[in-house]
């Protein structure tokens, strides 16, 4: 995707899927995945100087060609390479509150991952 003079919008991250894509399509036929990573992140530190660890869960929204590439190979537990821009969407919910959700618009999806280390590997919540 071309820049935009004077502005950066680029995410790269790499984590571990939460979750199974779901793979969805719009009405005009276009291919949607969504799916969720987590990643980790210095939180604070212990008494000894070592430091705890936080997971944040990313959304990510993949669309055509790379959404049926993602519902096709990716599962839960699978480590990718995620790279793109952030989008946020607003809305006023049933009772009138503003909402926001911020995602991942995917451009490029590296699965970092064989599937012998999947198929020999578990990974739970917990591990991530």
């Amino acid at each position: 995707m071309k820049p935009i003079r004077g502005t950066v919008n680029f995410v790269e991250l790499i984590g571990w899927l939460g979750n199974d894509p779901e793979l969805r399509y719009t009405p005009s036929g276009v291919a949607v995945a969504e799916f969720s990573i987590g990643t980790k992140r210095p939180a604070n530190r212990n008494e000894d100087g070592s430091w705890n660890y936080d997971t944040d869960w990313i959304d990510v929204v993949a669309w055509d060609q790379l959404a049926e590439n993602v519902a096709t190979n990716l599962r839960k537990g699978r480590r990718v390479r995620v790279t793109g821009s952030l989008k946020t969407d607003t809305w006023e919910d049933r009772d009138g509150h503003h909402r926001k959700r911020i995602t991942v618009r995917a451009d490029d999806i590296i699965f970092l991952d064989t599937r012998t280390t999947l198929d020999e590997a578990t990974v739970d919540d917990a591990s991530v």
